[in-house]
């Protein structure tokens, strides 16, 4: 099973690290290359946008500190969209009902597409706690998502009040925070498709790539230096 992996835990350099090495283990696959390949190039095109992120400049102390709440403000959502989402089949009273018009309201706001820009989940979410905050405060509490919402809404707050400290460049501003979530979605969608290829079709080869992506995860999230990994094609188990 591949190790499940909040992205804020990462820096923007590992962020990095990471994606440069799934793809190389990703490249070097020999099975569903087909099935693989528009996931692998999502990941490949984001991580082009990003890369430019670390030719052209050393990310700040600020921005660097900036980006991280905003991935771990994205996992906050995610995680409170998910245990909604998965209420929506509970069979305990009328939780599955409850879960289900709160699912609406968060698909309204639309602000879990992966696709939507950075300005657009900025001003989104904001909007989407308001409503939540205003209508369905007692429905949350009601389903067990309070300490869920409450991690969001703290998430939030924590990236407010570092937008409203002393502003540096605009450019530098725009330049990682827009990229590094769409690293980050490109590479959830890529591991969670890896995961379900490999449910369904146990092949010894997707398994040293998972043994491999999570040795890489475990040492970027511990901080050692995530340079030695199984090559999935030079490393066969005979």
């Amino acid at each position: 099973m591949l190790k499940s992996l909040n992205f804020s835990q990462l820096t923007s350099f590992d962020l990095y690290d990471l994606a440069k090495i799934s793809l190389q283990l990703l490249d070097n696959c020999t099975v569903f290359k087909t099935a693989l390949n528009p996931f692998v190039e999502n990941v490949r095109d984001s991580l082009k946008s990003y890369e430019k992120t670390f030719q052209r400049r050393v990310v700040s102390a600020k921005m660097e500190r900036k980006t991280l709440l905003a991935s771990k403000r994205n996992e906050a959502f995610i995680a409170f969209y998910r245990f909604v989402e998965a209420s929506c089949h509970r069979l305990v009273g009328d939780k599955n009902i409850i879960a289900t018009r709160l699912l609406e309201v968060l698909q309204k706001h639309k602000w879990q597409n992966q696709k939507d820009g950075y300005q657009r989940k900025n001003k989104g979410l904001p909007s989407l706690i308001h409503e939540l905050e205003e209508e369905h405060v007692a429905a949350i509490e009601k389903l067990g998502a309070l300490d869920w919402f409450k991690e969001l809404v703290d998430a939030q707050v924590a990236f407010d009040v570092c937008s409203e400290e002393k502003k540096i460049d605009a450019y530098k501003e725009i330049s990682i925070r827009e990229t590094r979530p769409m690293v980050e979605d490109s590479l959830r969608t890529l591991f969670d498709f890896v995961e379900l290829l490999y449910q369904t079709t146990p092949i010894e080869e997707l398994g040293r790539i998972i043994y491999n992506l999570n040795r890489v995860i475990r040492k970027l999230v511990s901080k050692e230096t995530p340079y030695f990994y199984y090559n999935p094609v030079k490393n066969r188990v005979s």
